[in-house]
Formats: C-alpha cells, structure tokens, sequence
C-alpha cells in the first residue's frame, strides 16, 4: 500500500484509455457501419449528439452487450493499460471510469481493468431507451465518489483528453491530460498520448 495522497483516479475512456478507434467505432466497423459512425463522430451539441446516439441504438436493434462484445480482439486499449492499472490497484488506488459512451461498453472495460465506479451513457437493449450521460455530468460523479469514500477532492487524480475533460480535470487534485494541446488557460500536467504506466507513476508520485 502506498502512503501516496491519491485515493481515488477517475480515467475518460476514448482517447484516455482507448486510443486510435473510439469503442463506437471498434463497434461499428463490425457492423459495417464504420464509414457512417466516422460521420456521427463529428457530431456536435447536445441536439446532434442525441439523434447520433439514437441512430446508433438501432443499429444495435435485435443484438445484445454480449454478442457486440463477444471478443475483445483489436479492442483499441492504450498501451501499459494493464499494467498501469495493477499498478494502482496493487498500490490502494481506487479507479472510476466517466465516460459520456456506452454504458454496456464502459462496464465492459471496467470489469477488465478492476474499476469499481462508472458513468456512462444508458441503453436499454428491449425498448431502445437512453439515458444520456454529458461531459459536465463528470465532475458530478467524482464529487459524489468523493462523498461516497470520505475523501477530499484533492485525494482525487483525473486523467482525459479533450476539453469536456476540463470540469473534472479541474475538480481533481490532480489533473492529468493526454490530449494532444492543453486547453486554452489550463495547467494540468500534460503526458500527450502517454503509456498508461507512466500516468499511474505519475499518480502514485502524487
């Protein structure tokens, strides 16, 4: 166990811990469905953002989590994933996943890697319902967390990519981003693209 201030590492997923394909694209390209999901991908706003989510839902129509996700080969996983994440486990650190992509997906990932926390976007399978999860519903989930295990904000590392990262990222005592520029006034150590073992030092480092 670590005498380490971190308590708790709240990771995104695309791009933070999948890199290259975003999930929904692993997905899609065996759906046939990739050049389309390329197009839904640029999606902007929460209007567009939602009819992309529902156009993908009936692609899924008549499947279910476990035929989409029968195997995992060539799932975009970023690289020392499995290993910085035993890093932190073997250390006491707990780890939450926030993601505004799948919530079959993001459990998916998280029962591989050993997170115990997720925020994700809902879809139920029999009536297509959705229930949307949105960057800023992030900091609210570490904020709860933190709550939850007793903690202060400052126990907590966050680790995203893009600017709707930047809520949790500045919630967080520390804030690790692996986009490839910072955002616009930010500060946060900055590990662009970084191996996964490096960003768990950087959190036992504190």
């Amino acid at each position: 166990m670590t005498s380490n201030r971190i308590k708790l590492a709240v990771f995104d997923v695309d791009g933070t811990l999948l890199r290259g394909d975003t999930a929904c694209l692993w997905i899609a390209r065996r759906l046939s469905k990739y050049d389309r999901m390329l197009e839904l991908e640029q999606s902007r706003g929460k209007p567009d953002v939602s009819a992309a989510r529902e156009e993908m839902a009936s692609w899924y129509r008549g499947s279910t989590p476990d035929a989409l996700l029968a195997d995992l080969e060539g799932f975009p996983w970023a690289p020392g994933l499995f290993e910085g994440m035993r890093m932190l486990r073997d250390a006491g650190v707990k780890i939450a996943l926030a993601s505004v992509g799948w919530e079959f997906v993001v459990k998916r990932v998280a029962e591989e890697l050993g997170a115990q926390w997720t925020l994700a976007t809902k879809l139920d399978f029999s009536t297509g319902d959705i229930g949307h999860a949105w960057s800023e519903h992030k900091v609210t989930f570490a904020s709860d967390l933190a709550t939850e295990l007793k903690i202060d904000h400052e126990s907590i590392a966050a680790v995203g990519d893009t600017d709707g990262d930047s809520q949790m990222l500045d919630y967080a005592g520390l804030a690790i981003f692996v986009g490839p520029s910072l955002p616009p006034g930010k500060n946060y150590l900055h590990m662009p693209s970084a191996d996964i073992r490096d960003i768990a030092a950087a959190i036992l480092k504190g």
